[in-house]
């Protein structure tokens, strides 16, 4: 059963997203990073739970990435903090690639 909250939104090209690349994209006023990782594509929140900043400022750590601030690295496949000083997950969002179309399944913040 599908969530009314939920929708499929095109983000980047595949072109776009060569591995170890990053972009930004923000959608119904929330911010989302789209990632390649080791040739796999993700989709997290791009906010630190731990400080108010952009992850995308920061790097791509095998399937992780590390936010610039204060180095907390975040599981780029469950969201979970693996570094200290951030205790709380980030929002992760399936993808999907179509026709060399990357997407990913938002939900409607209110």
């Amino acid at each position: 059963m599908s969530d009314t909250n939920e929708q499929w939104v095109e983000v980047a090209t595949v072109d776009e997203l060569s591995p170890g690349k990053m972009k930004r994209v923000e959608i119904d006023g929330h911010r989302y990073l789209i990632t390649n990782a080791e040739g796999q594509i993700y989709a997290v929140d791009d906010q630190c739970s731990h400080e108010d900043v952009s992850l995308y400022l920061g790097c791509i750590q095998g399937k992780n990435i590390k936010c610039s601030l204060h180095g907390s690295r975040f599981s780029l496949e469950t969201g979970e903090p693996l570094e200290a000083p951030a205790d709380e997950p980030i929002g992760t969002y399936e993808t999907r690639v179509k026709i060399k179309k990357v997407l990913i399944k938002t939900h409607k913040f209110p």
